[in-house]
């Protein structure tokens, strides 16, 4: 626009110099030479003005006609770029929506897995005894297993001979090889009832429920130090989860405990 601007200045410059040549050019003449051949001369030089005067005219709509193509030129290639421009967008959008449903089909199936998996592990059993694992169970060395069997029937037959104490040992040997195992803070838990260490006891029960809250014989052995403790209705509500659990009951000791 502004070389638009340009030529139609240096366009009307031109006009206004040419018109004073042609205009003047008759003054110019009769001043210098007053002879017969002066108004030929005038005629020439008018002629050869406007000659001028077109050529210069010509020169400026070619200069304008060439602007107006580069000016015509550059916009249909902005308008091209524009359109390239928004079929990338467009590309864009459609790889992203694209994606955006790949990962929600994903999404979908692992979600599907999952759920299923939960309800064949719901059918084997209570989650929390087959999700439960710590590092030491799975480093613990293969023949850990039958050692701990082991020293629980030996403590076991202690206790049924009514030596609790000697009976605790063996227990707490046990615990020391495989703290995670349930049975042996039962085991140790109906020791220490007998013994009448209730507070150790039940907090020897409560780990052993932490361990494995599907132990029906826990929740016994609970329920009885809560009964001797005179907390009767943490005790009821022991017994009352013990029903719950008989398809898990394991063999305890009786314990000495108190009527409701």
């Amino acid at each position: 626009m502004k070389r638009c601007r340009s030529c139609r200045g240096v366009l009307r410059t031109g006009l206004l110099v040419c018109t004073f040549a042609v205009f003047s050019a008759p003054v110019f003449s009769a001043e210098t030479s007053p002879s017969t051949n002066s108004v030929s001369r005038g005629r020439d030089d008018r002629s050869a003005a406007f000659t001028l005067a077109l050529q210069a005219m010509q020169q400026l709509q070619a200069q304008q006609r060439a602007t107006l193509q580069a000016v015509e030129e550059a916009r249909q290639q902005s308008e091209a770029e524009s359109k390239r421009y928004e079929r990338r967008i467009e590309s864009l959008y459609r790889v992203l929506f694209t994606l955006c449903a790949v990962v929600t089909i994903a999404a979908l199936a692992v979600a599907f897995y999952v759920s299923s998996l939960l309800s064949k592990l719901r059918g084997r059993g209570p989650l929390s005894a087959i999700l439960k694992w710590s590092p030491s169970t799975a480093t613990r060395a293969p023949g850990s297993a039958s050692r701990v069997s082991a020293l629980l029937a030996r403590g076991q037959a202690l206790l049924e001979q009514r030596h609790p104490l000697d009976a605790l040992a063996w227990f707490e040997q046990a615990i020391a090889l495989d703290e995670n195992a349930a049975d042996a803070f039962i085991k140790k838990g109906a020791a220490l009832e007998r013994l009448g260490r209730l507070e150790e006891a039940l907090a020897s029960y409560e780990r052993a429920l932490g361990l494995d809250d599907s132990h029906a014989d826990a929740y016994i052995g609970k329920g009885n130090v809560l009964n001797r403790l005179e907390r009767y209705e943490e005790a009821l509500v022991c017994f009352e989860q013990a029903a719950d659990h008989q398809q898990h009951l394991h063999s305890l000791p009786p314990a000495v405990s108190a009527p409701l």
